[in-house]
């Protein structure tokens, strides 16, 4: 039996169905059903404000009256990882942060709140043997860790991996990876990395029971590896996915090219990565997809769709830092992302705020709301 949306939510929708608060796109490819009114962006179930929640990972699991988890990037802020809590998908109400200060990985420099002393992004959420495993990227510190002959010549990020019982902890952590490790395929320099690895994201193939690794390396290359049963375990085969090759993944404005954001999953026999590309601070920013029929596999390369399938629209700007697909109370498929309400001339985290769409499928591709292909 389906769980209805709860009153609350319903009048959301109808609201926003009444004020037109959203439309992605002003058409939708044939075949493609109309967009559900949703009321954009998702709301501080305390305060209702706007949620600030850039990357956003969401994880459905019954606890009590809720539903649904969300983590979000926390970058400098003094405590990483903000969780929060749902019942519906759209009023999220707080409950606490994955590493307090205080209570970082030791590995990793400490976010203080203030300058670029360091940062905790794209963090991803899951289930895994009976626990929650939670992998991210962080600032390597070299001070208080040697990764073997790693030695980054400015503040670098690196993946890690953190394993808990609960929510609340205590988590423990490891380096999972860091830019050039085992990748032979890779020759670049480590000073030709610009800022390091980062959004991690975890697929589990059915067919096979297997479990991938796909993550950023800053800024054009998306990689892939396998993850060991328990999810702690990187590599040691790696493969480089995909990288730049559309003309909307370069921002006009400063003629920058960029992939990121990987967000694998898998449909009807294939394994399929959402990504974000262009700028995230202005209108360039969008959400593509690729796919391939597996993953690590030379024979069977990645193919992209050519357009995006989620782009800026009126109100909303550089959407991206999508979600791993989630099933919603109603038995739809959802997606959340992050989005502006205005460009932005500086590096300003939060205010990227929480948004919602539903995902569904044409032709055998994915499609976010009203995103177009072609």
């Amino acid at each position: 039996m389906r769980r209805r949306w709860p009153l609350a939510g319903v009048c959301l929708v109808l609201l926003g169905a009444l004020l037109a608060v959203l439309t992605i796109n002003n058409r939708s490819p044939a075949g493609a059903r109309a967009a559900r009114p949703f009321v954009n962006p998702m709301r501080d179930g305390l305060s209702g404000s706007p949620l600030s929640c850039p990357d956003p990972s969401v994880t459905r699991r019954r606890d009590g009256r809720w539903f649904y988890v969300l983590v979000c990037t926390s970058d400098n802020n003094r405590n990483a990882f903000p969780i929060y809590r749902s019942e519906d998908l759209v009023h999220w109400y707080p409950d606490g942060f994955v590493f307090p200060h205080g209570r970082q990985p030791w590995w990793a420099a400490p976010s203080t709140g203030g300058g670029r002393a360091a940062v905790y992004w794209g963090p991803a959420l899951y289930r895994i043997d009976n626990r929650w495993v939670l992998y991210f990227s962080a600032d390597y510190d070299a001070a208080t860790h040697a990764a073997g002959s790693f030695k980054p010549r400015a503040p670098t990020m690196v993946l890690g991996v953190a394993a808990a019982n609960s929510l609340r902890g205590p988590w423990r952590t490891k380096l999972l990876h860091f830019p050039g490790e085992l990748n032979a395929e890779n020759r670049r320099p480590d000073q030709e990395v610009v800022g390091g690895d980062i959004d991690p994201g975890v697929v589990d193939d059915p067919r096979t029971g297997r479990m991938y690794l796909f993550w950023a390396e800053q800024r054009e290359q998306i990689w892939e590896a396998e993850l060991s049963g328990d999810g702690l375990t990187l590599g040691p085969e790696m493969r480089l996915a995909f990288g730049v090759s559309r003309g909307w993944e370069c921002d006009p404005a400063n003629r920058l090219c960029t992939v990121e954001g990987p967000q694998p999953f898998y449909h009807d026999g294939k394994i399929f990565v959402l990504y974000s590309a262009a700028s995230t601070w202005d209108s360039s920013y969008a959400v593509g997809v690729a796919a391939a029929s597996r993953a690590l596999d030379p024979a069977t390369p990645f193919r992209k769709l050519a357009t995006p399938i989620l782009r800026s629209s009126s109100g909303f700007l550089g959407p991206g830092g999508e979600s791993n697909p989630v099933l919603g109370p109603d038995g739809s498929t959802m997606i959340m992302y992050h989005a502006l309400t205005h460009p932005i001339l500086r590096h300003d985290s939060g205010l990227r705020v929480l948004m919602l769409g539903e995902l569904h499928w044409v032709d055998g591709w994915p499609l976010i709301d009203e995103g177009l292909a072609q």
